[in-house]
């Protein structure tokens, strides 16, 4: 999975470069949390020493403590493989600097905000948007 993940983002041709720099280090994460995860073979044959287990938990750590400023930009993402460029599409801080209208078109076309809606929305919902009191 590791050599697939790498040689695929070592391909793509990215617009920006640091989209690449973010999947690498994901993908060394993904990498030291299933070495440290399970590490037992590694030991039987002796390529683990004494002390490794550490190096792999501090190695984890250094990753996931520089991984952390793009968590929201990642978690907020969607679908990142049929995104080109999603460096920083956070509603809370973007690049661009347009936060509210970037709010308002995500709310717009999230999943919450299509089909019908509930059937107590015109019971409860309708007459406090309009500045009565909901009936019971």
């Amino acid at each position: 999975m590791f050599q697939m993940a790498i040689k695929n983002v070592l391909k793509h041709n990215f617009k920006d470069e640091r989209n690449a720099a973010l999947l690498k280090l994901l993908i060394q994460i993904y990498a030291l949390n299933e070495l440290a995860s399970d590490n037992t073979l590694l030991y039987e044959a002796e390529f683990f020493g004494p002390g490794s287990v550490g190096l792999l938990q501090s190695s984890l750590n250094a990753c996931l403590k520089e991984v952390r400023p793009h968590l929201v930009s990642l978690a907020e993402t969607g679908d990142i493989i049929q995104m080109e460029d999603f460096w920083n599409v956070s509603t809370i801080g973007n690049k661009y600097g347009d936060i509210y209208d970037t709010q308002l078109k995500v709310a717009e076309n999230g999943r919450l905000n299509t089909g019908k809606p509930p059937a107590f929305y015109e019971k409860l919902m309708r007459p406090l948007m309009n500045g009565g009191h909901a009936k019971l």
